[in-house]
């Protein structure tokens, strides 16, 4: 036997759990919208929980736009943040070897100028 799974509107739902908060009972509720009072007591615990955001929408459990923006903010603020560390780290660096390790170039010429070979090998008698 398949059962189609209902689906309610975020409208019905606030609309009940108002009714709830207005001093309804649960049981007065789920009679009048004929529904289970099991689920209206799981709505409860959600609207509870999350106010206003609660119920955003028929199968997704995401987070409204706001939080999503506000989530972003916080993530590029950190990445911001990181990025001045390491801005911060290679001026460090780059003014420690300016300082303690002079340049290969003295007199505008190149220091290694000589091509390198291997020595000979002896002959063998």
């Amino acid at each position: 036997m398949d059962l189609a799974r209902r689906v309610y509107s975020r409208d019905l739902k606030i609309t009940a759990m108002r009714e709830i908060d207005h001093g309804r009972t649960i049981t007065d509720v789920a009679r009048q919208l004929e529904l289970s009072p099991k689920l209206l007591e799981r709505w409860r615990s959600e609207w509870a929980a999350q106010g206003e955001l609660a119920f955003p929408g028929i199968g997704r459990r995401s987070v409204p736009n706001g939080l999503n923006e506000l989530k972003r903010i916080a993530e590029l603020e950190r990445k911001i943040g990181q990025l001045t560390m390491e801005n911060d780290f290679l001026k460090k660096a780059l003014t420690h070897f300016r300082d303690h390790h002079p340049p290969a170039v003295v007199n505008g010429a190149d220091a290694c100028l000589k091509k390198w070979s291997k020595p000979r090998r002896k002959a063998k008698p």
